[in-house]
């Protein structure tokens, strides 16, 4: 049997055995508090003995859901069966949830009709012996839990908590509904505070359920894949880093770039050593994706509009610039208003909005210089023999990544990028510095 195998099995075998013993005294304590409930007149107490009622289905779900939820990946489901586990942790939230409505519901009936009778000060030892009961069962199905990194075992776990902290108010309303008859009300109060404790614990059992089942980005994990994937010989920079939860562990998907004269086979080793690196880290990963590309350049553009609608313009130009391929937003200053300059006089009333905005691209310079030109067509600008004309938008690439060119159709750096303030003043305030 291999290391895998075993582990699986190991983890069958201890989820079961503790799902089964939490079977049995959730078995013993619902009959206990429901002969207890019924005895010693205590709507809390019969509540609350739903509740525990309860916890035998959401142990049934465990125990034939574990089997499923560890099998290998195989021909139908290549990317192995973890979300049947978050399958099974979103039913345990919802049958957790329906508890908590029906002992909600028919706590406030209750009250409703004047409170019920006066418990018999029985059902308080009845209550306390079900917190310690069930806050034993807790920590021993969470100790297996957190072994195993089964979310719906630490689901389980905390239905039995919520069991075990439920019956707390519930014996405090049945030893003051009993010494004082008057407040005989607090009895049924106390299950309508059983039924909102539960609810709530329902939700927060249904929260990392619905989050894995819905792929949803681990956003401080992905942090934490960047900084070790960052930290590897040859690895430039780092980008796009996805993370998602699959049953007890999770999976990364993120592209690393390096150096542009590498051999491929070269770029290949280098993301080995990434995916080694990810795996190698206590994080639970349990795979990760890993591109390689070549590393971007550093395009450092100035938007300006000053024809109405101007921060539509420059929004829709952004965009556009973004979406290129191979590009992706690296920053963007906020949206200045300036003076024109160097205009013809009828038109120095009509002031720019100007915005900064930093890319980094594969594109060579000329040819994001023709798909930067081709957008400005596209948004409407018009270019006249009459010099700075007003114009829907103006793309300036102000720098790319040091290049210089003195082509007329494409000077770099931007000559007089370091006399204008609308450039030089949002780029210090980005922490960004021009090359040269």
């Amino acid at each position: 049997m291999s290391d895998d195998e075993e582990s699986r099995a190991a983890s069958v075998a201890a989820v079961r055995r503790v799902t089964y013993a939490g079977a049995a005294v959730n078995l013993l304590i619902a009959g206990v508090k429901f002969a207890g409930g019924l005895a010693f007149a205590s709507q809390a107490l019969l509540a609350d003995a739903i509740h525990s009622l309860s916890d035998l289905i959401t142990d049934a779900a465990l125990v034939l859901g574990v089997k499923f939820w560890v099998s290998p990946a195989d021909e139908d489901h290549p990317y192995g069966h973890g979300k049947i586990e978050a399958v099974v942790t979103g039913f345990i939230a919802l049958m957790v949830a329906g508890v908590a409505l029906e002992i909600g519901w028919k706590g406030l009936c209750a009250l409703l009709q004047g409170g019920g009778s006066v418990p018999d000060a029985m059902a308080f030892f009845v209550a306390l012996l079900s917190v310690v009961a069930k806050e034993a069962l807790y920590r021993w199905t969470h100790a297996v839990a957190k072994r195993f990194n089964s979310p719906a075992t630490e689901a389980n776990a905390w239905h039995h908590r919520s069991d075990a902290i439920s019956s707390i108010p519930v014996a405090i309303a049945v030893a003051v509904a009993h010494f004082f008859p008057s407040l005989k009300w607090l009895d049924a109060a106390g299950a309508i505070l059983v039924g909102v404790f539960i609810l709530r614990v329902a939700f927060e059992i249904a929260k990392p359920a619905f989050q894995a089942l819905t792929d949803a980005n681990c956003g401080a994990v992905a942090k934490e894949v960047e900084r070790i994937a960052c930290a590897v010989p040859g690895v430039r920079r780092v980008h796009k880093v996805r993370i998602r939860r699959y049953g007890g562990s999770m999976q990364s998907d993120l592209h690393v770039q390096v150096a542009r004269d590498l051999t491929i086979s070269q770029g290949h080793a280098i993301g080995h050593e990434v995916k080694a690196a990810i795996l190698a880290a206590d994080i639970g990963m349990a795979d990760a994706v890993i591109h390689v590309e070549p590393e971007d350049a550093r395009v450092i553009l100035c938007l300006g509009s000053n024809i109405e609608p101007r921060a539509d313009y420059l929004d829709r130009a952004q965009k556009a610039l973004c979406a290129l391929p191979s590009t992706h937003f690296v920053a963007a200053s906020e949206t200045e208003e300036t003076e024109p300059v160097d205009v013809p006089p009828e038109f120095a009333a009509q002031k720019f909005l100007n915005r900064i905005l930093v890319v980094e691209t594969a594109l060579s310079p000329k040819e994001f210089s023709d798909r930067m030109h081709q957008i400005e067509h596209d948004l409407g600008r018009v270019r006249s023999s009459v010099r700075n004309m007003p114009r829907t938008i103006d793309i300036d690439m102000i720098d790319y990544e040091g290049v210089v060119s003195d082509d007329p159709d494409l000077t770099l750096p931007h000559p007089r990028a370091r006399e204008r303030a609308f450039v030089m003043e949002p780029l210090r305030r980005l922490g960004i510095s021009l090359n040269g």
